[in-house]
């Protein structure tokens, strides 16, 4: 079985998180096939191991040395995230503290932002996830806001729920 690879994105310590064409994030961990196929020596350096990109229409992978791993070889060897949920959850949780670091109430809160506190209590339960815009409403007086980042600075691979 052949699963297109879409994206790829190393981590420290010799991971690699790859999205398939299908949606799916995997976790690859490469420290035991480096340590175990010579070829692969070379990518315990960790600058060579972050050049790593799509290669071959996403049937694999391949590093500036010329290495390649295939997308078949990569899918059965990793294991299987969920990045988004993962995310979600610690936007969440950031809400929270940041609401209770503020001494403010849900309703407190929605006031504040424009909102009802009913959204207020949906987001921080997860029931449902808030549009961009409301997201960033709640944020505001929180004296936050979102920012994109590297994936590598944002999350906890050991945090990630795996399986």
């Amino acid at each position: 079985m052949f699963k297109k690879i879409a994206a790829v994105q190393p981590f420290a310590g010799s991971e690699l998180v790859v999205w398939f064409a299908d949606g799916e994030a995997r976790l690859f961990d490469a420290k035991e096939f480096i340590q175990h196929n010579s070829d692969y020596k070379s990518l315990a350096d960790e600058d060579l191991f972050n050049t790593v990109t799509l290669a071959a229409e996403g049937y694999g992978v391949s590093w500036d040395n010329d290495l390649d791993l295939g997308c078949k070889e990569i899918y059965e060897a990793s294991t299987g995230i969920n990045v988004v949920d993962a995310e979600a959850a610690r936007v969440i949780s950031e809400v929270v503290s940041s609401r209770h670091a503020a001494r403010l109430s849900q309703a407190k809160l929605a006031s504040a932002a424009g909102v009802k506190q009913p959204v207020v209590a949906r987001l921080e339960t997860g029931v449902n996830s808030p549009r961009l815009d409301t997201l960033l409403k709640i944020l505001t007086p929180l004296g936050k806001t979102l920012q994109v980042v590297e994936l590598s600075e944002a999350i906890d691979l050991d945090a990630i729920s795996k399986g």
